[in-house]
């Protein structure tokens, strides 16, 4: 029994030990100033940066300066694509199309699935716009993310809806007396690519711009 007592000053001394080390912290970090520092997020990118990492420096962007050579080199290939575009000497063309969140690289006469349900039935005609690669044998247009739809557009046919193979899901759980098994098909809609355009001079502005924002 004499030794609680001791136990609980030797505990009592601890406590005031941690008080007085711990005091300075916590009193800097219940500052305004600290503490607004601590939660002050960056507008840009909607973080919290903490005392231990670096404070991001703005750095303005400045666009490179173009040399007459690298004028005369841009004019020169823009031509040259200009040539085959209006001679029709483009090889065969291939793209890169956004459908449903998903990227398939095509060219014409190609077929592709479209997994999931998707509204379009058998024999409609579509215009896929959102086109982020548009290239041939011997020039590629990569978009920024997407191509202008007045510069290069992708015309589709839907011609099947059908369904995918059976696929079989099986869970167990060891000593349960837990066992479930489904069978599920996934909707597919098959579509054909009967071609792609590219409808204009890549260097041609058109008379009114901003209307070729995708919501």
């Amino acid at each position: 029994m004499a030794g609680i007592p001791r136990l609980s000053r030797l505990f009592a001394t601890i406590n005031c030990g941690s008080k007085k080390i711990f005091s300075g912290a916590v009193t800097n970090l219940s500052t305004p100033d600290r503490t607004r520092q601590l939660l002050t997020p960056l507008a840009a990118g909607y973080k919290t940066y903490l005392p231990w990492m670096p404070w991001p420096q703005t750095v303005p962007h400045a666009e490179p300066e173009v040399t007459p050579e690298q004028e005369k080199l841009i004019d020169n290939v823009t031509q040259t694509i200009n040539n085959q575009l209006e001679s029709k000497d483009t090889s065969r063309l291939f793209a890169v199309v956004q459908v449903t969140g998903k990227q398939f690289k095509i060219t014409e006469s190609d077929l592709i699935i479209i997994q999931g349900y998707w509204p379009p039935q058998p024999g409609d005609k579509l215009k896929l716009e959102k086109v982020l690669l548009v290239g041939g044998t011997d020039f590629t247009l990569v978009g920024r993310p997407i191509l202008n739809r007045e510069l290069a557009s992708v015309d589709a046919t839907v011609i099947e809806k059908t369904f995918s193979h059976t696929k079989t899901f099986f869970k167990m759980r060891k000593r349960k007396q837990y066992r479930r098994i489904h069978f599920r098909r996934m909707q597919h809609t098959i579509v054909r690519i009967n071609s792609i355009n590219i409808n204009r001079a890549i260097d041609k502005k058109p008379e009114v711009e901003g209307l070729d924002r995708i919501f």
